[in-house]
């Protein structure tokens, strides 16, 4: 019996926990001390509760130049579903909380947030960090495509 291990940090390591229910792959990129995302793994806990899905959820620091090339890293914080952008189009701005970090960080942290956040846009409306309604969808549709794959080989 899988479930979230609340007791992991969310900075500074890469874990895998499992979500009972049906099975999809979520990973949370994000770079370290980015003031959303812990937002964002609270609401990929409550999409995943309330669908009943079950998840492998791997969440990934993004700390250096090659890992940003190996996962696509396109600001902070990213959600992939299966591998799939939770949003097709990114567009980034300013965050007040990212120039204070830019002060105190590494140099790759320091580049990214001085690059700005990542902005999501969902039913006309910015967000910081991605809506559950965009997580929800992404994750509904991808359960979708993996059920619609199983019925055409029967």
């Amino acid at each position: 019996m899988g479930g979230w291990k609340e007791d992991l940090p969310f900075h500074g390591g890469e874990f895998k926990e499992i979500i009972e229910g049906k099975k999809v792959k979520i990973q949370i990129l994000y770079i370290l001390d980015c003031p959303w995302c812990l937002k964002t793994k609270e609401v990929v806990r409550e999409v995943l509760r309330e669908l009943g899905v079950k998840a492998e959820v791997e969440e990934i620091l993004i700390d250096t130049e090659e890992k940003a090339k190996e996962y696509g890293f396109l600001g902070s914080p990213t959600v992939l579903v299966d591998g799939r952008d939770v949003q097709e189009e990114v567009t980034k701005g300013r965050c007040p909380s990212c120039e204070e970090l830019a002060e105190s960080a590494g140099h790759f942290v320091r580049r990214e947030c001085k690059l700005g956040c990542r902005v999501y846009f969902y039913g006309g409306r910015h967000y910081p960090y991605p809506p559950k309604r965009m997580i929800k969808k992404a994750v509904e549709e991808a359960m979708g495509h993996r059920e619609s794959k199983a019925g055409r080989g029967r």
